[in-house]
């Protein structure tokens, strides 16, 4: 009973504050659509019942690069401070998620695409040259945390190209009930039996751990295993 409760009471305040969100427009620039990402991240996690632990601080950094752990990081991530997104396409297509990410300046990417980054590396460009950190996922898919994936290289190039101060970071969940509850979203998972299973959780934490932000030059193969070390040394260290 009490988790049917829980599901009910977060479902009707997650369906108010997309109502507020829709109602609230940023205009079409970088940094007020940042400040509306973290706006309301700030309402879905209150409504969603996520308190979020950060540690470190990413401070003046460009990029933030992790591992993804699924819908939630988006969540979490932006209660930190104004930054943009970067998804991939089928993102954008997601009922509910898909308009909210729109709204927020999402930067999507076609990754079926030979040229998918190149593509969108004028809207990185346009976001960090307005004071908005840009935010990516170099495993290119969520996982259920256990472990960090690999890095795709050619997610790094703006940030190369360009010569980015970039902040690494690690991600994890602390869940408590039901038995089995997981809030990561990864692998064959189908998001509406997640999200209203997620939603009767007995409290859930996520943490947030930042490394020394640096600035990002070399080949880009080789800086994604040293990233991805950088991960996986925040992530050993995580909490939850």
């Amino acid at each position: 009973m009490k988790t049917s409760l829980r599901r009910f009471f977060r479902l009707s305040r997650f369906l108010t504050r997309c109502a507020r969100a829709g109602i609230d427009r940023p205009t079409s620039d970088p940094l007020s659509r940042a400040h509306w990402n973290r706006r309301h991240a700030v309402g879905f996690a209150r409504a969603l019942g996520l308190e979020v632990k950060v540690e470190g601080d990413p401070g003046d950094a460009q990029a933030w690069i992790g591992n993804h752990l699924g819908y939630l990081d988006i969540v979490g991530l932006a209660t930190v401070k104004p930054v943009t997104f970067v998804a991939k396409a089928e993102v954008r297509e997601w009922p509910v998620l898909g308009g909210l990410a729109r709204r927020g300046g999402t930067i999507f990417i076609e990754r079926s695409r030979r040229m998918a980054v190149a593509g969108a590396t004028d809207s990185m460009e346009q976001s960090v040259q307005s004071g908005v950190p840009v935010v990516f996922f170099p495993e290119g898919t969520s996982s259920g945390g256990e472990r960090v994936l690999p890095f795709h290289a050619p997610l790094f190039g703006p940030a190369v190209k360009a010569g980015w101060k970039v902040a690494p970071f690690a991600l994890s969940f602390e869940c408590r009930g039901p038995s089995g509850l997981r809030p990561e979203y990864w692998g064959d998972m189908t998001f509406g039996p997640h999200f209203l299973g997620m939603l009767g959780h007995g409290g859930l934490t996520m943490w947030i751990r930042f490394g020394k932000p640096e600035r990002m030059e070399g080949d880009r193969k080789e800086l994604s295993l040293q990233w991805r070390d950088k991960v996986v040394a925040l992530h050993g260290g995580l909490r939850g």
